[in-house]
């Protein structure tokens, strides 16, 4: 890997776990505040529960990420990489699908009550967060995560 290769990586790294990491570790516990706060009107269970096991699940997922594949990026990269954003890039694909069930939920909520004012400000920011995470995992799949895929080999094709 070039030293601009490793660099452009460095950076986007550092981009993702400022802006994504610690926004989403920053929003988080106001979301199940916000959540706490509808409950507490009698208007659905779980909100709060379903928020914990968004963000346990996010939490690992940008600790693994933190912990073992950034650091290898930042060295170039090595032999497992691939597997490891493989594995990654799966664990998007269920954030992705987990926060949208809880998106339609909230919003098939807030129609049903319009003149919730913390409902609506519940479903607001759920829309904000939701916006966020799908930035976040766009950032890594597509412009970080190719940067150490192995490129197709096109060996045995016509030119």
């Amino acid at each position: 890997m070039t030293c601009d290769l490793t660099q452009r990586a460095t950076a986007l790294i550092e981009h993702i776990q400022t802006r994504f990491h610690d926004g989403h570790r920053r929003a988080l516990p106001e979301l199940m505040t916000m959540a706490a706060a509808v409950e507490a009107q009698g208007i659905d269970k779980g909100l709060v529960d379903a928020l914990c096991a968004i963000s346990h699940a996010l939490e690992l997922h940008m600790f693994k990420e933190e912990m073992r594949l950034f650091p290898m990026m930042e060295q170039g990269g090595n032999t497992l990489i691939e597997r490891l954003i493989e594995d990654l890039h799966r664990e998007h694909v269920a954030h992705e699908l987990g926060m949208a069930s809880f998106q339609a939920r909230v919003r098939e909520m807030a129609q049903a009550h319009r003149t919730n004012g913390a409902l609506q400000a519940l479903a607001q920011a759920v829309e904000v967060f939701a916006s966020e995470l799908i930035r976040h995992i766009h950032a890594e799949d597509d412009e970080l995560f190719p940067l150490f895929r192995a490129p197709v080999s096109t060996a045995g094709t016509a030119p």
